[in-house]
């Protein structure tokens, strides 16, 4: 990520945060603080990337395949890397999220479901709730699908390395998002099966 020191917005934000660091006691001389102002700024600069879902979801392809709705396949992607930043705290969530839709009668390029986990959480601070909902919603909106579902499983640094640190280790917040059929127990229980969720 690239940041032009030269520009005064950029040089008033290393200086805003120098003065913090140098509030709280620590010198700016040592050389494990040298530039440590501008790793920072880059650090939120990555997560916060103007991000449209239509650009990725924009090109489909249509569906050849049963005439009957309900015997359309469910597409389901597990594993998918999820990372981002806490509004509240500004500190990383790291985990993984699941996300799935039924087909209408178009779908999208596999790469494409990474692809918006990660816009969605790269384009501003925020909390891993939001994230969720934002992904089934794009999916609704430019899709039109039968249906989309979304479980993310993360842990929060907000809690495993502040506040209750001490009492509880490793907390995994698990959050699941539905829109369409899969608000049906029978579809949303298949999605959990096949992405091997329990």
């Amino acid at each position: 990520m690239t940041l032009d020191i030269k520009d005064p917005a950029v040089a008033s934000m290393m200086a805003k945060m120098e003065y913090i660091l140098q509030e709280m006691g620590i010198t700016l001389h040592d050389p494990n603080f040298i530039g440590t102002p501008l790793r920072w700024l880059k650090y939120l600069k990555h997560y916060n990337q103007p991000f449209n879902p239509g650009d990725v979801l924009s090109v489909t392809f249509p569906l050849a395949s049963a005439e009957d709705k309900y015997e359309r396949a469910m597409v389901i992607q597990t594993g998918i890397p999820f990372r981002a930043v806490c509004a509240h705290h500004l500190v990383p969530v790291l985990g993984t999220a699941y996300i799935g839709y039924i087909p209408n009668e178009r779908v999208v390029g596999l790469s494409k479901l990474a692809r918006l986990l990660y816009g969605i959480s790269h384009r501003n601070p925020s909390l891993q709730e939001d994230v969720g909902n934002s992904v089934v919603d794009a999916l609704m909106d430019h899709l039109e699908p039968l249906g989309a579902m979304c479980v993310i499983s993360a842990e929060h640094s907000c809690m495993s390395a502040r506040g209750v640190e001490e009492a509880t280790g490793c907390i995994d917040t698990v959050t699941s998002h539905v829109r369409g059929v899969f608000v049906e127990p029978a579809v949303r229980m298949e999605f959990l099966a096949l992405a091997g969720i329990k």
